[in-house]
């Protein structure tokens, strides 16, 4: 398997990546709290769509089968990464999507208040999205898609922060990348979110 930067301008490659990763967000507890009663098809195909705009030239790593066949997709972010203006049809679309829903918007206050005050951390490298496609789950693919953007946090000597609302996943970071548990935090409907830090030099002894 090879694990590289996803060509989101490559119509055919970054089809498949907004289908994977779609997927992936549909499966994510945290977001499904976000939207809540919004939940969609359509919304999680926009928030796939706007997230692999073709304008991005950061943070999306994608793992490839000896054949060519993407498998996973990795979503992260870093302070230096150049913002990319969104696309105009799509934010109108979002428009449409989200109206003015007063219940998303205090649950996306919710969501970044325990970041703010707890766990943002100047410079670090943050995964905001992993996802794998199901029938390569459990083959050593999540490792080979995450281990680029940990490798790069220790190049620039900065924390990996690594976030994820299941307990399996948190546990399987621990095991991967000897991460450091930060700790959690509950939103609104009872789901954990587990925030997880590679530090410079690396992690615990694994």
């Amino acid at each position: 398997m090879t694990t590289r930067a996803i060509r989101l301008d490559d119509p055919q490659e970054r089809a498949r990546a907004v289908e994977l990763l779609a997927q992936g967000i549909a499966d994510i507890p945290h977001f499904k709290w976000l939207m809540g009663e919004l939940m969609s098809t359509q919304l999680v195909r926009w928030l796939a769509e706007v997230t692999l705009s073709p304008a991005r030239t950061d943070g999306v790593h994608g793992t490839f089968t000896d054949s060519g066949e993407l498998c996973a997709v990795v979503v992260w972010s870093a302070s230096d990464h150049t913002a990319c203006a969104p696309d105009p049809d799509l934010v109108a679309r979002g428009v449409e999507l989200f109206g003015h829903d007063v219940g998303f918007m205090e649950r996306y206050r919710q969501s970044q208040e325990p970041d703010v005050g707890t766990w943002s951390v100047p410079g670090a490298l943050s995964v905001s999205v992993a996802t794998v496609a199901p029938e390569y789950r459990r083959r050593g693919v999540l490792r080979a898609a995450v281990e680029p953007v940990i490798a790069e946090s220790l190049r620039r000597d900065v924390p990996g922060v690594l976030r994820t609302g299941t307990r399996d996943l948190a546990d399987a970071y621990v095991r991967l990348f000897s991460a450091v548990e930060l700790g959690n935090y509950k939103l609104s409907d009872g789901s954990t979110v587990w925030v997880l830090e590679v530090p410079p030099g690396g992690g615990r002894a694994a």
